[in-house]
């Protein structure tokens, strides 16, 4: 079974940072900065995550939330640097100061201080600051994952190329690198006798990086969940007050239904939606629901019918569990199931709606008739709806959202050309999307 994993890019807990810090020791046991203790790296990390000279990547279980491995990069080690004498040094030297007072560990960081400033003008200032992955973990592509992150992060940042300082007798890193496709550029000395190669990474030509946000897109995209999910809720208001009323009256059950999903970077949530089934439904069957569901009750089948089940889905947008646009969110069986590349469907927030919501908007009719419902909908409906929720993982941004919104408010009203807008707007083809 492939390693399930996901990739953090921040902001990140106390405890991830430390978890940080904790893999740079034992990754690095006879480096200068471990040398220093914990306490200094996990300040050092905390400022990396937040400068806006580098960016740091943590790849964790998501079964465990154990830490796997991390990445950071920076694109001016010396900006960076003078970045974190300037603004932490109130707390960084009673730190250090103590273990400082060891003349070879004093000389170390003299020579750290002075690396930066007398580097090779003709490489490359962007650089890999540190890269550690746990050896158990080590060939399960968490490495890989690490490195695309990052390497995306520096094309956004308009990096060409970047480059790699590894010691002479990191020769699992050396084979990485090279099977990336960075080259040697020769040897250099960040501490007296201590000799390291160069790589040199020109990032990605012809191939499609991997998404990773920029600020600016985050932001706007939070600021319209929080507007229209707030503006939908009131202006909904009677409708889900007649939704609730009917749902109660039929069987005097619970109105909401709270399903534990799978969010961002694989933390579970509880996603609500207006009860459409008997009280325990989920013994009497599995997690996918045709139209002609026996469980399915007589006020459920009609908000089903016209999506109003999930109005309390903008409950999850407006405190950040869900967004308006993003993969549909999984069960945690299902998530255990993704490979490698589909783990990256949790890099983003689980929407309320995105490509595969329109396309398949008629889920509940296409598994009606079948015996097995769920076995039907991993052959006609699963493969399509992982390949859609990756397309808008690749491709998204503003204007993406807004055409998802679009559109999903068209088909909602019957609009008979939304199918010709989707294959104008989908970067693929739907033909071969549904079977």
């Amino acid at each position: 079974m492939p390693e399930q994993f996901r990739i953090t890019g921040g902001p990140f807990t106390p405890e991830q940072l430390a978890a940080v810090a904790r893999l740079h020791v034992t990754g690095v046991p006879g480096g200068f900065l471990s040398s220093l203790g914990e306490p200094v790296l996990r300040l050092l990390y905390r400022h990396l995550a937040t400068s806006p000279h580098a960016a740091l990547f943590l790849a964790e279980s998501v079964v465990t939330g154990e830490p796997l491995g991390y990445i950071c990069g920076t694109l001016d080690t010396s900006a960076l640097f003078q970045e974190f004498v300037l603004r932490r040094w109130p707390i960084a030297v009673p730190l250090v100061a103590a273990r400082l007072l060891r003349p070879r560990r004093l000389a170390r960081l003299l020579e750290t201080i002075a690396y930066p400033g007398s580097a090779d003008l003709t490489l490359p200032r962007a650089e890999v600051v540190n890269f550690v992955v746990v050896p158990s973990r080590r060939g399960h592509g968490v490495a890989t994952r690490l490195f695309e992150h990052l390497t995306a992060w520096f094309e956004q940042q308009g990096q060409a190329t970047i480059k790699m300082v590894t010691g002479q007798d990191q020769g699992r890193a050396h084979g990485f690198y090279e099977k990336a496709g960075a080259v040697l550029q020769g040897t250099t000395e960040v501490h007296r006798g201590t000799a390291s190669r160069v790589y040199v990474h020109r990032i990605r030509e012809g191939s499609d990086p991997v998404r990773v946000s920029r600020p600016g897109y985050e932001a706007a995209k939070r600021a319209l969940d929080i507007t229209v999910a707030a503006g939908a809720l009131l202006a909904t208001a009677p409708v889900a007050a007649a939704a609730a009323w009917a749902v109660k009256r039929e069987d005097g059950g619970p109105v909401l239904y709270r399903g534990t999903r799978i969010g961002r970077y694989g933390r579970p949530f509880a996603m609500l939606k207006f009860r459409s089934m008997v009280v325990d439904a989920a013994r009497l069957g599995g997690p996918s629901t045709a139209d002609d569901d026996p469980r399915l009750t007589r006020a459920g089948a009609f908000l089903r019918r016209w999506k109003l089940d999930e109005l309390p889905q903008l409950v999850n947008v407006l405190i950040g569990d869900m967004s308006l646009v993003g993969p549909r969110p999984q069960v945690a069986s299902d998530v255990r199931r993704y490979t490698g590349p589909e783990m990256r469907l949790l890099d983003v927030r689980p929407g309320v709606t995105d490509w595969a919501s329109i396309v398949f908007h008629d889920e509940g009719r296409i598994l009606a008739g079948h015996e097995d419902v769920d076995r039907a909908y991993d052959e006609l409906i699963r493969p399509g709806k992982i390949a859609l929720g990756l397309a808008y993982v690749d491709h998204r941004g503003f204007g993406t959202d807004l055409r998802i919104l679009l559109i999903t408010a068209l088909t909602l009203v019957g609009y008979r050309r939304t199918g010709e807008m989707l294959r104008r707007s989908v970067p693929l083809d739907l033909a071969h999307v549904r079977r």
